[in-house]
């Protein structure tokens, strides 16, 4: 069993907010969908749901907490002792879908970066860019006849 506070990049002391905010940004950054479907990609980001889907529930945080020490300020986890297991849950797919995971990240009032371009936006870029080359064939076309 893997520490979730490593996964996450947090210490014991993250409260509910550090959890959500590290879990969005790993999730997004790991996604099969943005990562060509890689294997490695799809392990992290499994690895990633599960600490996040363990920590942000209070409950199986305690749980977790108190099988592997951590409340009581020791680091290491006793894997013999341990009998906590995750199972993901049955709308994983739906829930942890590429798509759902951005507009929340939006929803949520983070601006800024890639996650700002729309789809539209997106498709109107590309339309630009085939009009300037278009233009730019034209006038090549143009200039060549000229000579």
């Amino acid at each position: 069993m893997s520490d979730y506070y490593k996964i996450l990049g947090l210490s014991i002391n993250a409260t509910q907010k550090d959890i959500k905010k590290a879990f969005r940004d790993l999730a997004l950054k790991y996604h099969p969908d943005k990562n060509m479907n890689s294997q490695e990609s799809r392990e992290k980001f499994m690895e990633i749901v599960e600490a996040y889907e363990v920590l942000s529930d209070e409950q199986s945080k305690n749980r977790y907490d108190l099988s592997f020490n951590k409340k009581i300020g020791i680091d290491k986890p006793n894997f013999s002792q341990s009998n906590f297991r995750w199972t993901p849950s049955a709308d994983f797919d739906r829930f942890y879908s590429y798509e759902n995971l951005k507009r929340q990240y939006r929803h949520e009032g983070f601006r800024g970066g890639m996650w700002d371009i729309t789809e539209k936006s997106n498709s109107d870029l590309w339309k630009a860019t085939m009009i300037l080359f278009g233009a730019l064939g034209l006038l090549s076309l143009f200039i060549i006849m000229k000579i």
